[in-house]
C-alpha cells in the first residue's frame, strides 16, 4: 500500500488541529457563560436581603408592676399585694396586661437596665393591716429576691438574690450601668451588675433608712435624703463609699427629691415621722456647695405625692393632699405656684415623664383609701389634665418605668374579664350595676364594709425625678356597691420609677376614668 504524499499528511494534521482549537474555544465559552450566570444569581441573593433582616424601630412604653390592689378568692375580692403587671402604650393611649412577676411585691424598687430591661428588687409580699381594725398578718414577709423584666421575651426572669432583704429600698441606675440599691430598713448598700447578673457589697450608710429618696446627680454621684435620718449622704461610685452631704432641717418620710435643670435638688413635703401628718416645707440641696438650705413653702402640705421635672424646668407636684390640687415649683422665681386640678384625687400614684413631654399619672389611693385604676395625662402645652383610659386593674404604690422596645410585640396577655370594684355609698345597700362594656355583675362581697385606719407609706423614684407616696392617717366607715370596671378589648401592642406604699386599706376601690378610646392598629403584633 502506498503512503499518502507528504503534503496530504500535513493538510490532515492542520485540519485536526483546527478542529481541536474550535472545540476548546466552545468549551471555554460555555464554562464562562455558566460561571457568569452563577455569579449573577449569587450577587442577587446577597444584595437583596429578606424583610426580616431589617430591624424595626424602638418604641416607648411604660412598664407598670406590682403595688396593692385586689385578688379574687373564694369569698370574693380581697385586698392583697399584686404580682400582676401591664404596659401603657403612649401611641394608643391604652393599657394592656402582660405576664406576671415571679413574686407579689409592694414597697419594692424598680430601675431601668438599658433600653428594654427593668430590675425589680425587694419589697414585701403581704399587706400591713392593723390588727385592731382588720384581722390579718401584722408583719409582712420582707423579700430578698429580685427579677428582671426583659422586653425581648416579654416576661420577668429571676436573678440571684440580693445580699440583704429590703422593705422599701431605692434602686438607682448609675452612669456605669450598674444599679445602686440602698435602704429598706438597712444601712447596707449593694450593686447589681447586669452584665455579670450579680449583687455585690458597696460601702455602707451612716444609719439605716426607710422611705428615703435616692437622686442621681449630674456628676454621677447619688444623693440619699430622709428616711429616718436627718443627715444627707452622698454615694460616690468611684470610691464605693458614702460621705456626709449636709443636714435636713427636719426629718422626712414619703417626700420627693427632684434633680433640677441647674443641678440643685428640690426636697419637698413628706412627713416628719412614719404615719404622721404631712408637712409643707421644702429644702434645696446645692451640689456645688455641698449643703442643704431651706426652700420656699409649698402651697399645700403633701406626703405621698409625686414630683416630675418638666422640659421647661418647672416641677409638677401632684397628689398627697387628699384633694385634686397640684402645684409647680418655679426655680427661676424660687417659689411654688398653683397648678391645674387633676381629674382624680390621688396619693401613692405613679408619675412618668413621656418622650413627648407629657406626664402619665396612674393609680394611687383615693380619699377613701381605695386603690384606683384610672389614669390621666398632664399636657404642659395646654396646662390641663385629660383622661387616658384605665389600667387593667386598680393598683396603688406601683412602679412605673419608661423603656423602649421593638415592634411588633406579641407577648401581650389576653385582656382579663371585668374586675369587680366597689363604690362607696351613704346607704347600706348593694345595688349591682354595670358599665355598657360589661356583661356580668358580680355580687358585692359582704366583707368589704369595714371601719379602717389607714397609715402613710412611701414610694421613691431613684431616677432624676424621685417620687414619694403615702396614705394619710384616717378613719372611715363605708358600705360598698360593686360595679364592674370597663373592659379593655384584647390587643397586642409594642412595647421613672417608684416604690410602692404599704397597702393599709382592706377595702375595694372605685376607679374613675374614661374607657380606652384608641383602637389597636397595624403597629401591633398578633
Amino acid at each position: 500500500m502506498k503512503s499518502p504524499p507528504p503534503h496530504h499528511l500535513a493538510t490532515r494534521i492542520i485540519r485536526v488541529a483546527v478542529l481541536c482549537a474550535i472545540a476548546a474555544v466552545l468549551l471555554s465559552a460555555t464554562a464562562l457563560a455558566r460561571q457568569r450566570r452563577s455569579s449573577r444569581h449569587t450577587h442577587h441573593r446577597i444584595a437583596t436581603p429578606t424583610p426580616s433582616a431589617t430591624p424595626t424601630p424602638l418604641s416607648p412604653i411604660v412598664l407598670i408592676a406590682g403595688g396593692s390592689g385586689f385578688v379574687e378568692q373564694a369569698g370574693g375580692l380581697t385586698s392583697s399585694v399584686l404580682s400582676t403587671a401591664e404596659i401603657y402604650d403612649p401611641a394608643e393611649h391604652r393599657f394592656f396586661p402582660i405576664a406576671k412577676m415571679n413574686e407579689r411585691r409592694d414597697q419594692f424598687a424598680a430601675a431601668a437596665v438599658g433600653p428594654g430591661k427593668v430590675l425589680i428588687v425587694g419589697g414585701i409580699n403581704t399587706l400591713l393591716v392593723p390588727l385592731i381594725v382588720f384581722p390579718g398578718p401584722a408583719m409582712p414577709w420582707i423579700l430578698r429576691d429580685a427579677e428582671v423584666f426583659d422586653a425581648a421575651l416579654g416576661r420577668f426572669l429571676p436573678t440571684p438574690n440580693m445580699l440583704v432583704a429590703r422593705d422599701g429600698p431605692t434602686a438607682t441606675t448609675l452612669r456605669n450601668g450598674k444599679i445602686l440599691i440602698v435602704g429598706g430598713d438597712s444601712s447596707t448598700a449593694e450593686l447589681y451588675d447586669p452584665v455579670a447578673n450579680t449583687f455585690s457589697v458597696t460601702g455602707a450608710m451612716a444609719a439605716a433608712r426607710h422611705g428615703q429618696t435616692a437622686t442621681l446627680l449630674r456628676d454621677g454621684k447619688v444623693l440619699i435624703a430622709g428616711g429616718g435620718f436627718q443627715k444627707v449622704e452622698i454615694y460616690d461610685p468611684a470610691t464605693g463609699k458614702f460621705h456626709f452631704g449636709g443636714k435636713l432641717s427636719e426629718n422626712r418620710f414619703y417626700h420627693t427629691a427632684t434633680l433640677l435643670a441647674d443641678g440643685r435638688v428640690l426636697i419637698a413635703g413628706g412627713s416628719p415621722f412614719t404615719r404622721s401628718n404631712a408637712i409643707d416645707t421644702s429644702e434645696i440641696f446645692d451640689e456645688l456647695q455641698g449643703a442643704v438650705r431651706p426652700g420656699p413653702k409649698m402651697i399645700a402640705s403633701r406626703a405621698g405625692h409625686t414630683a416630675t421635672l418638666l422640659r421647661h424646668g418647672r416641677v409638677l407636684i401632684a397628689g398627697g393632699h387628699a384633694d385634686n390640687s397640684t402645684e409647680f415649683f418655679d426655680p427661676a422665681a424660687h417659689k411654688f405656684v398653683p397648678g391645674p386640678k387633676t381629674i382624680e384625687s390621688r396619693t401613692g400614684q405613679s408619675a412618668t415623664l413621656l418622650p413627648d413631654g407629657t406626664v402619665l399619672i396612674a393609680g394611687g389611693w383615693n380619699p377613701d383609701y381605695k386603690p384606683l385604676a384610672s389614669a390621666e395625662i398632664f399636657d404642659p402645652s395646654t396646662n390641663k389634665f385629660a383622661a387616658t383610659g384605665s389600667m387593667t386593674e386598680p393598683r396603688a404604690g406601683e412602679s412605673a418605668t419608661l423603656i423602649h422596645v421593638r415592634e411588633p410585640i406579641a407577648w401581650i396577655m389576653p385582656t382579663p374579664s371585668p374586675t369587680p370594684t366597689a363604690t362607696a355609698t351613704a346607704t347600706p345597700t348593694d345595688t349591682p350595676t354595670a358599665t355598657p362594656t360589661t356583661t356580668e355583675t358580680p355580687p358585692a362581697s359582704p366583707t368589704l364594709s369595714v371601719t379602717e385606719s389607714a397609715s402613710p407609706t412611701a414610694t421613691v423614684s431613684p431616677s432624676e425625678t424621685s417620687t414619694a407616696t403615702e396614705t394619710p392617717s384616717a378613719t372611715s366607715s363605708t358600705t360598698e356597691t360593686t360595679t364592674p370596671s370597663p373592659v379593655t378589648s384584647s390587643a397586642v401592642i409594642s412595647s421613672a420609677v417608684a416604690r410602692s406604699p404599704v397597702g393599709a386599706s382592706p377595702m375595694a376601690s372605685s376607679p374613675v376614668g374614661a374607657s380606652p378610646t384608641a383602637s389597636a392598629t397595624a403597629r401591633h403584633g398578633s
